[in-house]
């Protein structure tokens, strides 16, 4: 059996973390998390009209700070439960404006299973495929949406 793969990505990613974690429990097998590191924040420092150029750079590297700092923070509580669970885990911190390429990326490499935090409806669906829809079809193992 191969590896296990979750994504990170938003508020709605411990129910994959959860799936993942009791599934390589179950199978002795080694979780990798890709913890992609955003926020929608960035928007606002980028498209501020009234902002001089010095204070958007501030206030970027203020929200950037604080990403990374809430991403150590989250990986911490992950290898701590890991950890208790007796699960070998290894954790990728990813920052990215191209979540599909990067989760794609990784998952080619070869998983058995990839369990992904399920995505709020679309306004307009048929426009916009969902991180699972890209997946499919792309790369080998089970693609698993996990809602919250």
């Amino acid at each position: 059996m191969k590896d296990i793969l979750v994504v990170m990505n938003g508020e709605n990613s411990e129910t994959a973390v959860k799936e993942a974690f009791y599934a390589a429990m179950s199978g002795s097998r080694k979780v990798k998390v890709l913890q992609i590191l955003d926020s929608g924040l960035y928007h606002y420092g980028h498209h501020d009209l009234v902002a001089p150029r010095l204070n958007k750079r501030t206030f970027l590297l203020y929200i950037r700070d604080q990403v990374l700092e809430q991403g150590r923070k989250e990986a911490e509580r992950l290898s701590e439960r890991a950890g208790e669970m007796g699960i070998c885990l290894e954790i990728t911190p990813v920052e990215t404006d191209d979540v599909i390429s990067t989760v794609i990326a990784e998952a080619e490499k070869g998983y058995d299973t990839i369990y992904l935090p399920k995505e709020e409806k679309k306004l307009f669906p048929i426009f916009k495929k969902t991180m699972a829809q890209h997946l499919k079809g792309k790369v080998p193992g089970r693609i698993i949406s996990c809602s919250g």
